[in-house]
């Protein structure tokens, strides 16, 4: 009695403690939340400030501008219009000048006995002052005068703030937000979706990566790449290094010549799924290169079949090969994906589904009706795997335009590599209760002739 009370205790201690830690947990996740509220709102406030200091400052500096020419062309105006008009003063103030001396030389003749000094009448008659009385300038009427005024918008301030208060809009969320980032092999494939924003549809998306965990919305120290732009609503980004963070952010707009929205909230991601490689080749029949994604096919050796490093096709992944380089072909060559790896040449009639270079297809040997093309330098071929049953997988391939489906069987015993329980019940929506596992696949090519290349993605 005693034993079981004490161990109930003990029971209750270590139920106690796990709330602790997942309280914590908790607490962690509100410290973070927290934070990106803060953070988020400080990084807001300081945008907000040094745009409207720019704005402010533009203009100032455009309303300075616009005056400072204005005046100018015053000036201009003023300045041409009175050049005539100061021409014309001057030939009056000649004027007037001489017929000032006019009437001082006149007025001394009369005084001093004009009838005894008719040579200084004779000299005053002849003098260009004398005769050039009466001659007056010609001035222009008022209309052909310019009459400065200026054209100014009256309500251009009016207008300004109205543009001004329309200026800006805070959003409590960015509109369209990273939903799900799935690791892949050698890649991670983002999904995104709009908010819930009845003024706003999005037509096409923006979505960037950078290297490094960023968490804020708009850091200074990342690079970011654009990975895509276009209407769909997920992308693999590949070529990812594995156990290495990756911050990846989206945006969008409702139309090509509308502006962009502001950026989503930053999610930070990493795969620990190896990309996809061939196994070292046992003999020199096949080199490497690429970091082992791509195999090319010597001269030398005997073995023509080479595999994947390991069973790394999983139900719900998708394998792309692409054929680099081509030469001859032979018969019983191609591409193909298998429950082992432990098939000399005679891998056709295995477990296995196998595509030749003449696009026949072949299920656990078994030839299909349906053919894909030829496969040739150039071609690329995409198995995509998803589960039936716990022993059966159906198979897509497809390569040009041409996309044939077939529904594999698989031995109940087959090695088909099963690795852990997580992603099988996702991605063939059966019940990890009832104890199907995950299952991998090998895949691989057979090639005769030498030069033949093919790279995996």
């Amino acid at each position: 009695m005693a034993a079981s009370m004490v161990q109930s205790v003990i029971e209750i201690l270590d139920s106690a403690h796990t709330y602790r830690y997942e309280l914590a947990e908790v607490l962690d996740g509100i410290k973070s939340l927290q934070d990106q509220i803060n953070v988020s709102s400080d990084a807001a406030l300081k945008q907000v400030e040094t745009h409207f200091t720019k704005l402010k400052t533009a203009v100032i500096k455009s309303l300075d501008s616009r005056l400072s020419q204005l005046q100018h062309e015053i000036e201009n105006i003023r300045k041409t219009a009175l050049k005539p008009l100061d021409e014309c003063k001057n030939l009056v103030d000649d004027g007037l000048t001489s017929a000032a001396q006019v009437m001082e030389e006149g007025g001394s003749i009369l005084k001093n006995d004009p009838d005894k000094n008719l040579e200084a009448i004779l000299n005053f008659k002849d003098d260009p002052k004398t005769k050039s009385l009466g001659s007056l300038p010609a001035i222009p009427e008022s209309a052909e005068v310019a009459c400065v005024n200026v054209s100014l918008t009256p309500d251009l301030r009016q207008q300004l703030e109205d543009a001004i208060s329309m200026e800006g809009k805070v959003l409590a969320q960015a509109p369209v937000q990273i939903a799900d980032v799935t690791e892949k092999p050698g890649s991670l494939l983002v999904q995104w979706g709009e908010e819930n924003d009845e003024e706003s549809e999005v037509c096409e998306f923006w979505l960037q990566y950078a290297k490094g965990s960023h968490k804020e919305l708009n850091p200074t120290n990342a690079v970011f790449h654009t990975a895509y732009v276009g209407t769909s609503t997920s992308y693999l980004v590949k070529h990812l290094r594995i156990q290495t963070a990756y911050t990846f952010r989206v945006c969008g707009r409702g139309e090509s010549d509308t502006p962009w929205s502001a950026w989503s909230v930053p999610r930070v991601s990493a795969t620990s799924v190896e990309h996809y490689q061939w196994a070292e080749p046992r003999d020199e029949t096949y080199s490497l290169s690429n970091e082992n994604k791509t195999v090319t096919r010597t001269n030398e050796g005997l073995t023509h079949i080479i595999y994947s490093h390991k069973a790394s096709l999983a139900l719900g992944n998708t394998l792309t090969m692409k054929v680099l380089d081509d030469a001859d072909k032979s018969p019983g060559d191609g591409l193909f994906l298998a429950t082992t790896n432990d098939a000399a040449d005679d891998f056709i009639n295995g477990n296995a589904i196998y595509v030749n270079l003449y696009g026949s297809v072949f299920v656990n040997g078994q030839e299909m009706t349906m053919q894909l093309p030829d496969i040739k330098r150039g071609s690329v071929v995409a198995f995509e795997l998803e589960a039936v049953s716990s022993s059966k997988v159906r198979v897509n391939i497809q390569t040009e335009d041409k996309e044939v489906t077939f529904d594999w069987k698989i031995e109940p015993n087959s090695p088909a590599a099963v690795v852990d329980q997580g992603m099988f019940g996702l991605a063939g929506g059966l019940d990890r209760s009832k104890g199907q596992e995950d299952r991998a696949f090998y895949f691989g090519v057979r090639f005769s002739q030498e030069d033949w290349k093919v790279a995996v993605d």
